[in-house]
């Protein structure tokens, strides 16, 4: 018994990071907590927003209208053709009101480009926005990310008018799919944040404009509490970046996508993954996203499949109609457990945040090999918990014998060395790395 209650004393967050198990109202500062509850949604609800490729114009067009009939509220379209033209964007959207139906083209192609060619038959409003983070690309290729960024400023300025429509992103996902802890998510998601904001307003944007027409797009993982905690602790330290940019707290919104996480995805087992995605999608709805993307459980077959994109959907649908999910507005606020591991999240990737800008921001970080260091660390941290014990269902446990190898906790659709590197190792980022 003596051995289970040690097991229990604390909840392990980051190897630095660990939370005890049981809080009371006495543990809280009720100052603080107000000021996280102020910085949340007042507003329930979220758009059920799911992933569609682009391939056949005409067949993308069909599966576009059938998710919608079938629950979806938005898109997420995913475009890796080089040349707009090649993408037929009219002919994808054909009879699909931008002015009613948001859609968040995820693409790396020139914004700018998209921006004009779907805005011809577009009307004088659209809703949605690009899913374009040029940093991340960077990363990602090594590409220069310079234009990038000054295509984002010229379409900034031509959406002036269309208020819920966002020229841009900032994502976690990069730093999640290499093994990040949350800490380190949040830390330099904020760093490429302030990275946006100081480029965006040096040409001549004011920074409420700025603060206010882009959107956060955040991985969420499967340790329940943890990322719902994760979620309200970027809520209250985009209000802190505000701040520092003397914008009114009452002007200083967020705007946050989820997406259920690439990085935990079993590979041999998929059908795993539909559980598991589930739990991070309701830590997504309880951290009050404003949209929701389900990746289907069958994510990295080689072509899409009907079946998993439905289920995907109505994983989104059941916490709407069923769950009533919808119905609250920070469901989390009062728990004490919740509160505190907010808090502390916060104030761990507060200071990362700020060690980061010490070195002269997210771009000088990387160049200088601080954020691969940094999630090196974390990712040998879980390859430790996998090796002593931690189960990883349909990986490590209750999975065929002969896939149980611990190698397999990562999914295999990325660049991989002998180590079960991903992203980290990339060939074409060895330069920085």
């Amino acid at each position: 018994m003596g051995e289970k209650k040690e097991k229990i004393k604390s909840i392990q967050i980051t190897s630095e990071l660990a939370l005890d198990a049981y809080y009371t109202a006495k543990d809280l500062d009720p100052e603080l907590v107000s000021e996280v509850q102020n910085c949340q949604k007042k507003i329930p609800g979220w758009l059920n927003t799911p992933l569609i490729r682009l391939e056949n114009p005409g067949e993308t067009n069909a599966r576009i209208k059938h998710a919608l009939l079938a629950g979806a509220d938005a898109i997420l379209l995913r475009i890796d053709q080089s040349d707009v033209r090649n993408a037929e964007l009219s002919k994808t959207l054909h009879s699909v009101k931008l002015c009613d139906t948001p859609v968040f083209f995820q693409t790396a192609i020139n914004s700018e480009k998209i921006f004009e060619e779907v805005s011809r038959g577009a009307g004088y409003y659209m809703k949605g926005g690009f899913a374009n983070d040029p940093l991340a690309n960077w990363m990602r290729s090594g590409n220069d990310f310079s234009e990038s960024v000054g295509h984002v400023c010229k379409t900034l300025n031509k959406t002036k008018m269309m208020r819920e429509f966002r020229p841009f992103m900032v994502e976690s996902h990069v730093y999640h799919d290499a093994g990040a802890d949350v800490v380190q998510e949040l830390a330099w998601l904020l760093s490429s944040a302030v990275f946006y904001f100081d480029t965006i307003t040096d040409a001549g944007i004011s920074p409420v404009y700025a603060l206010n027409r882009f959107f956060y797009s955040v991985s969420v993982g499967p340790e329940y509490l943890t990322e719902i905690a994760k979620l309200r602790a970027l809520r209250y330290l985009h209000k802190k970046i505000g701040q520092a940019y003397q914008i009114p707290q009452e002007l200083c919104n967020s705007y946050v996508h989820t997406q259920t996480s690439g990085f935990y995805t079993a590979v041999h087992t998929p059908e795993t993954n539909i559980i598991r995605a589930a739990s991070e999608a309701m830590s997504a709805t309880a951290g009050c996203c404003d949209a929701l993307t389900i990746l289907p459980f069958d994510q990295f077959s080689d072509s899409p499949n009907e079946f998993s994109d439905r289920v995907a959907r109505n994983v989104s649908s059941l916490l709407s109609e069923e769950a009533c999910m919808t119905r609250v507005a920070d469901p989390a606020a009062g728990s004490y457990q919740l509160e505190m591991m907010t808090i502390g999240i916060a104030e761990a990737a507060w200071n990362l945040f700020l060690e980061t800008e010490e070195k002269g921001g997210i771009v000088a970080a990387f160049e200088q090999g601080f954020v691969k260091k940094e999630i090196d660390k974390s990712w040998q941290q879980k390859r430790k918990d996998l090796r002593e014990g931690k189960i990883f269902v349909g990986v490590n446990k209750y999975g065929p014998a002969e896939k149980t190898k611990e190698n397999e906790y990562i999914n295999a659709a990325a660049v991989t060395d002998s180590e079960g590197y991903r992203w980290l190792t990339a060939k074409n980022l060895s330069e920085h790395w």
